[in-house]
């Protein structure tokens, strides 16, 4: 049973990560996209479980808390880490780099997942996690883009509040 005490390790790893990062969004728009994040990971992970049955979660009630903390902690923090280093001053190199690492970890997690019975592919494989996690990551980006342009534009708006 040591697979709760690691999820919860990453999570607050990843979590401290996040929070001493410096961050391109303010604390409303990183909530705004955490939230957004959240939804679309439990919604797809809801689609690829139930209706497709593609992927089976464990039913140990036991392991149940760690995937949570998976799923809607440490994927959306993950992604808000990705957007706000891409939307930040760093230089290109850095941001490819990171990129790569952040893919290699969602992959890591996934592999995690499904070593300690957390998760179970059923007509599912590795290739087909890296794919969605690829489009977790350009999803990020769309929502990290759109949230970067309505937070430029605001400001000029504001005088009429």
């Amino acid at each position: 049973m040591y697979v709760l005490p690691l999820m919860t390790f990453l999570f607050l790893t990843v979590l401290l990560f996040f929070f001493f990062q410096r961050k391109s969004f303010s604390f409303v728009e990183n909530s705004i996209l955490f939230i957004l994040f959240t939804i679309l990971i439990t919604n797809v992970t809801t689609i690829l479980t139930l209706n497709l049955d593609l992927i089976r979660r464990t039913d140990n009630p036991f392991l149940f808390p760690a995937y949570l903390l998976y799923r809607n902690g440490i994927l959306p923090l993950l992604l808000l880490i990705f957007i706000n280093m891409v939307h930040s001053g760093f230089s290109l190199t850095v941001k490819i780099v990171n990129a790569v690492l952040i893919f290699i970890g969602l992959n890591g997690l996934a592999v995690l997942l499904v070593s300690t019975r957390m998760m179970t592919f059923i007509d599912w494989n590795y290739a087909e996690t890296a794919a969605l996690n690829a489009v977790y990551l350009l999803a990020g980006l769309g929502f990290g883009k759109l949230a970067f342009l309505i937070s430029q534009r605001s400001p000029k708006h504001d005088h009429h509040l």
